[in-house]
């Protein structure tokens, strides 16, 4: 049995079209590679500016959120991401805001130290920002709302009235700062107010504890609060009632000259005042003196 073979004849090569099919494909290659390069390297470009992006919108994000959070009233959870912001972003626009409204949200959840502590933390890193005003108007609205201190729950139970003054002073003395500094601000004519408010309540502290000193009949005392009143706090309205003590606090002495003249320049400056003087009676003063009537 014959076994039937197949033979395949090799065909003749061209070898010039082998050359240019060698050099067609190595350029087809280096194109090919080059593209590749190329859209690697636009691929790593576009990637640092999605990192960039990411990063930005993140601060930005954390911004929104807790400035959300402070429209809505949620003051501790403003506070807690403002934080989270500053942290993560210690530097930048976003975060100098954050600081700023940070004084905010703190004298508004009653932290009223932490508010002040924070407006000179600002004032510190950013003497020259341009919102620096708020931190000074700020540092005044918080430092008057401090917490009462043992001295003041002492006398009368902690009433108003008759708080620990250096609140009351360091308010002042911030608002008086801003105005120094920064007369044309937005927030100066209100501070200009709130110095008046401020030495109004100082004034009124000493006319409570001229009462205070008045009810526990130490009238020595009780006349020398209402001279500082008189002399210190002369535009405050406290300067009627200091009047209307110290009159008492004459009669009370038996020194009827003294509260005579009182009443008159009581009179004077309060014509409408309808405070009913003292029956004049005799004081300890008086007692001590034979040819007294």
């Amino acid at each position: 049995m014959s076994v039937l073979r197949l033979q395949f004849q090799p065909r003749s090569i061209n070898k010039s079209a082998t050359r240019f099919n060698s050099s067609r494909l190595g350029f087809r290659f280096l194109s090919v590679l080059c593209a590749a390069l190329l859209l690697a390297g636009c691929a790593s470009s576009k990637k640092g500016t999605s990192e960039e992006e990411l990063a930005s919108q993140k601060v930005e994000d954390l911004y929104l959120k807790a400035k959300t959070a402070l429209d809505k009233g949620n003051y501790n959870f403003a506070i807690r991401n403002y934080q989270l912001l500053e942290a993560s972003f210690p530097y930048g626009e976003f975060t100098e805001q954050a600081k700023l409204d940070m004084i905010f949200a703190f004298d508004k959840a009653g932290q009223a130290q932490k508010a002040v502590e924070a407006a000179d933390n600002f004032i510190k890193l950013y003497p020259t920002h341009k919102n620096v005003d708020y931190a000074y108007y700020m540092k005044g609205v918080a430092s008057f709302e401090k917490k009462q201190s043992s001295v003041d729950k002492f006398i009368k139970g902690g009433d108003d009235a008759i708080r620990d003054p250096k609140p009351y002073r360091d308010s002042q003395k911030a608002f008086e700062e801003l105005i120094k500094r920064y007369p044309n601000s937005v927030y100066a004519a209100d501070a200009q107010q709130r110095i008046v408010f401020v030495r109004n309540a100082l004034a009124q502290r000493e006319l409570a504890i001229a009462q205070f000193y008045f009810d526990n009949q130490t009238y020595v005392a009780t006349v020398n609060r209402c001279k500082n009143i008189i002399y210190a706090f002369e535009t405050s309205p406290a300067v009627e009632g200091a009047l209307v003590l110290m009159e008492k606090a004459y009669v009370e002495m038996g020194l009827d000259d003294l509260a005579a003249s009182t009443h008159e320049v009581l009179l004077e400056n309060f014509p409408n005042n309808q405070k009913s003087p003292y029956k004049k009676k005799k004081g300890f003063f008086s007692k001590l003196n034979p040819f007294s009537e």
